[in-house]
């Protein structure tokens, strides 16, 4: 690295600092893990796998991020330096790459899935669409897995992009070394143009299915309400579970989604600096563990069972089915009209 950088600035205090936040993160992940699959009491088990599914996916994206490939972005290049484990260990920073879009993807899904969960149970397990649900899934997924593909195989050639980049932009050297080399994704005027309208066009997809079961179930359950087709105390469970649910997403979803909305941006309007994009991927790296530490206060047995962790006083895995507020829907309330 080029001493015209601070230290501030470099790659190796950004580094530094993704492994801190990521050695902090990962004992909450593994407690978060533990909580989901052990203490989840019996009346939640049907949204347990979703959970532990989100709980999942952001995990891995978080690791990916603050240890195994620490992307450090180089503006206004399509590209950066990968400084974590991976790079260490040989992977190809191509794969990197891919790896990071596609835990991004499966991070949006898998949190999509929640509310498509609690709609299904509620009120569509009886109707067409328990058929279409799988298929959904099933595209959804082959398309986080594949949607970065067209842009791997338009990987350019390393010795010609390096040697553009460094012409063109020579600021961009001063953060490139033989331990880090810069990695170029694109460089060619219309391929980076092309990559963001795909990532916008991703972007804008999982948003609105989210978006669509979250106000399909809020719907439901004000006509529940109003028809009295669920018992009230059902009603008030499943109101303060989703309470938690939406704190739980939300929160952590700022983490991650403010930043990329602003880098997107920028992006556009030539903005971009490596200090910002640092900052941004330092901030985007506490998701998984934002979402977990939300995860645990948000929902009472987790919330509780870390109460007597604190104090010393576990009386057994069993309690914590009447500390839940979540109530499964009951064979009355299906009686009722709820499906």
């Amino acid at each position: 690295m080029s001493s015209e950088v601070s230290y501030l600035s470099s790659p190796e205090f950004y580094s530094l600092s993704l492994y801190i936040l990521g050695c902090i993160a990962f004992p909450i992940h593994l407690f978060g893990a533990w909580c989901i699959l052990v203490v989840t009491p019996e009346t939640m088990k049907r949204v347990k796998w979703v959970m532990f599914n989100l709980h999942s996916w952001g995990c891995g994206l978080d690791l990916l991020l603050g240890i195994l490939g620490q992307p450090f972005i180089v503006p206004p290049v399509f590209g950066g330096a990968p400084l974590g484990l991976l790079h260490l260990f040989g992977v190809d920073p191509g794969i990197q790459v891919y790896m990071m879009v596609t835990l991004m993807n499966m991070v949006a899904i898998s949190t999509g899935a929640i509310f498509e969960n609690r709609f299904y149970i509620l009120f569509a397990e009886k109707t067409w669409w328990r058929y279409v649900r799988y298929p959904y899934y099933i595209i959804n997924v082959a398309l986080a897995f594949l949607y970065y593909v067209p842009t791997m195989m338009d990987i350019p050639d390393q010795t010609l992009a390096r040697e553009w980049i460094f012409e063109h932009h020579p600021q961009v050297k001063k953060f490139d070394s033989l331990d880090h080399p810069i990695y170029v994704v694109a460089y060619n005027v219309p391929d980076p143009d092309w990559i963001r309208v795909r990532m916008i066009i991703s972007v804008t997809i999982v948003v609105t299915e989210s978006l669509t079961f979250f106000f399909l179930l809020r719907w439901q359950m004000k006509k529940a309400t109003k028809l009295m087709t669920m018992s009230e105390k059902t009603l008030a469970a499943q109101k303060a579970f989703l309470k938690a649910i939406n704190m739980q997403i939300a929160i952590p979803a700022s983490i991650i989604g403010t930043p990329q909305i602003l880098l997107i941006f920028i992006g556009y309007f030539g903005w971009n600096t490596s200090e910002l994009n640092s900052f941004a991927y330092v901030i985007m790296s506490i998701h998984g563990a934002s979402a977990t530490l939300v995860m645990l206060y948000c929902h009472h047995a987790y919330r509780e069972y870390c109460k007597g962790l604190l104090r010393g006083k576990l009386s057994g895995l069993k309690t914590l089915n009447r500390w839940s507020p979540f109530v499964s829907v009951t064979s009355s309330d299906r009686h009722r009209g709820v499906q």
